[in-house]
């Protein structure tokens, strides 16, 4: 039987109304975040991502994914940190897709995803078909499949956390260069709506031996960061040699919550 006007409106009513629930705006909670970190090369993102998913596997007990996505492929700086078999190579939106859908079947605490340049490739190598510069018209598609990437990101897991190298980049909005994530077009700025905290991670070279670095989320007249808190972290977060990165950094968030 085809079924009524009347029940398939009945049918759309009930499916929206499940979408809805209550939002107690008072929470001060970091049980989910959402957190891009850009850089120059070799600044330490990778090894943040392993630090990150090596804290939440021993705080929770629960899984965790480290994504290679394929042009990246730098993960020897892992090696140290005892993550084991938790790692997985993508190397087309396909692959892509497939993690996406075994891991809403897995219960992940964590994910990390190196990087989000080398994802926006796959990306357009899938909607333009060859390896070239988009045309001027090809930019929407790229942009539209992206942020729906990141937003699905965002139901993965309690934690996600991706990373992207930096570029110098014209805002669209107001004209003005900034040190913003290496994305194409209204992305390199744009991203940052897709997260909760976006980051810049800074190394500075003291002598052979020593490296100092630090996290600034704090609101920038040349680079491009977020931070969603009701009162801001202002300062930058120290972040150490070895491990402890993420813990200094939820550390600030959770301390910013309960000021």
């Amino acid at each position: 039987r085809v079924p009524s006007a009347a029940c398939i409106l009945v049918f759309c009513l009930h499916t929206r109304e499940t979408m809805r629930h209550k939002l107690n705006l008072d929470l001060r909670s970091v049980d989910r975040i959402a957190m891009l970190i850009h850089s120059a090369y070799g600044a330490g993102k990778t090894y943040l991502v392993g630090d990150m998913l090596k804290a939440e596997l021993e705080r929770t007990k629960g899984p965790v994914l480290f994504v290679n996505v394929k042009g990246e492929d730098g993960t020897l700086s892992l090696a140290d940190m005892g993550l084991g078999d938790v790692g997985e190579t993508v190397e087309t939106l396909t692959d892509w897709k497939e993690l996406v859908a075994d891991a809403h079947k897995r219960g992940l605490k964590a994910i990390g995803v190196d990087s989000m340049k080398a994802l926006v490739r796959l990306v357009m190598r899938d909607k333009i078909g060859v390896d070239r510069p988009p045309e001027k018209t090809e930019y929407g598609i790229i942009h539209w499949v992206m942020e729906n990437l990141a937003t699905e990101l965002r139901t993965l897991a309690s934690v996600v956390l991706c990373v992207c190298p930096s570029d110098k980049s014209v805002n669209q909005l107001d004209g003005r260069t900034y040190i913003t994530p290496d994305l194409p077009g209204r992305e390199a700025a744009g991203s940052a709506g897709w997260f909760d905290f976006v980051g810049y991670l800074k190394a500075d070279t003291l002598s052979p031996k020593e490296v100092t670095r630090a996290i600034t989320f704090a609101p920038n007249a040349s680079i491009i960061t977020r931070q969603r808190l009701p009162k801001p972290i202002t300062h930058d977060i120290s972040i150490p040699t070895g491990k402890g990165g993420w813990a200094a950094i939820r550390g600030a968030i959770e301390k910013a919550l309960q000021s």
